[in-house]
């Protein structure tokens, strides 16, 4: 449950976007207005100066995603905790989120330079359904943001002034002189006031995570052990044949039979894996034998890790090949490696179940939220028959 919160009269508060997890990556910086209706800015991308040392006390980007990774498209953060309104008719408007808290708008302009710039953040061509998902991610953050800011104004959070302070000088420091930070900031349209205010309500937000965290279990002796034999590192090299998610059948066909063969010669004794990994593999590892070094379960997409984990013994090779996104792989794992420190184990579990009693308490929070979109602006499948 979320922390108590005093009652009384709830003033509107505006919104920039959101944190995912407790990172501090900003994408945007937002403006006030009076009926609660944000405008939000996006950095334009003159000044890196500017942009990097605010990455470490503004806003958070909308799609940072939570803990990037292999498979962070796919966590659950992309479901939909909030309530769909009815669509908006308005074309200036291309989000509008609502609660007890107030309403914020995100504007049509601005919707449409986020997706502009995740699809430049993006590494390759994206999919309809991953521009979908992308769109997904942004709307839940931007009610992220909603509830997070007026949860923390609800429960009167205040920001120490002495922080903000300390988080301004730092950014001062980044120029020569005083006239040359706030030319700066002028060509960005904000003033020292305005980033002062978004410095505190960083902080505020900061404070009112830290004290959700707080609302965590406690890991037991057995389940540190378990977690501390699940993520040993182990050490396995590869052999990948590439072929695509949506490769034609006679294509996935001809790459997993010749998987199978390459599996099978992996099993033959006096046959150098590394040899064969040289002349056949096409992943990147090719030319060092397919050595992947050593590695925890994360750190692989999961039919990868599920298949390097179940081999006990090393120099034990996968029985059958593994087909990821990125083609078929034949595993052979090159040592069998030890359980993570259990001291390691318990202050990871914690970091991670803190991280999740955030998240738990943010979408009971978002389960308030109604959050209407503009379908001919936004196409995140949230009124598809």
């Amino acid at each position: 449950m979320p922390a108590p919160r005093p009652t009384g009269p709830r003033k509107a508060v505006a919104v920039h976007c959101p944190p995912a997890c407790l990172s501090l990556t900003p994408l945007t910086l937002t403006t006030y207005s009076s009926d609660c209706t944000v405008s939000i800015h996006l950095l334009p991308f003159l000044n890196r100066s500017l942009i990097v040392l605010t990455t470490s006390v503004l806003a958070i980007g909308l799609l940072a995603a939570c803990g990037s990774g292999n498979s962070s498209d796919s966590e659950a953060e992309n479901d939909v905790a909030y309530q769909v309104g009815d669509p908006v008719s308005d074309s200036t408007a291309a989000v509008v989120v609502s609660s007890e808290y107030g309403t914020d708008t995100l504007s049509a302009q601005n919707y449409r330079r986020q997706m502009k710039m995740a699809v430049r953040r993006s590494s390759s061509q994206r999919t309809d359904d991953q521009m979908q998902e992308t769109q997904r991610k942004l709307i839940r953050g931007f009610a992220r943001q909603h509830v997070l800011r007026g949860e923390a104004k609800a429960q009167n959070i205040e920001a120490d002034t002495a922080q903000v302070s300390a988080r301004l000088n730092k950014l001062r420091q980044r120029y020569k002189s005083e006239k040359q930070f706030r030319a700066q900031l002028a060509r960005n349209n904000l003033t020292v006031d305005s980033v002062r205010s978004m410095l505190a309500d960083r902080l505020r937000q900061q404070t009112l995570q830290q004290q959700m965290a707080e609302n965590y279990d406690e890991p037991s002796a057995g389940e540190v052990e378990s977690y501390s034999e699940e993520n040993r590192r182990i050490r396995a090299q590869h052999i990948l044949l590439k072929v695509g998610e949506n490769a034609p059948q006679t294509e996935v066909d001809s790459a997993r039979e010749a998987a199978e063969a390459l599996v099978d010669s992996a099993q033959m004794e006096n046959v150098e894996f590394a040899e064969l990994a040289r002349r056949h593999s096409q992943g990147p590892s090719a030319q060092k034998g397919g050595d992947l070094g050593f590695f925890t379960r994360d750190k692989m997409v999961d039919e990868f890790a599920e298949a390097a984990y179940a081999l006990s013994d090393s120099g034990d090779v996968a029985s059958e090949p593994v087909r990821t996104r990125f083609g078929f792989h034949v595993i052979r794992l090159t040592n069998a490696g030890e359980p993570m420190d259990t001291t390691k184990a318990r202050k990871q579990m914690t970091t991670e179940r803190r991280k999740q009693a955030v998240e738990d308490q943010v979408d009971e929070l978002l389960g308030e939220v109604t959050v209407r979109a503009n379908p001919d602006l936004v196409d995140a499948g949230l009124y598809e028959e």
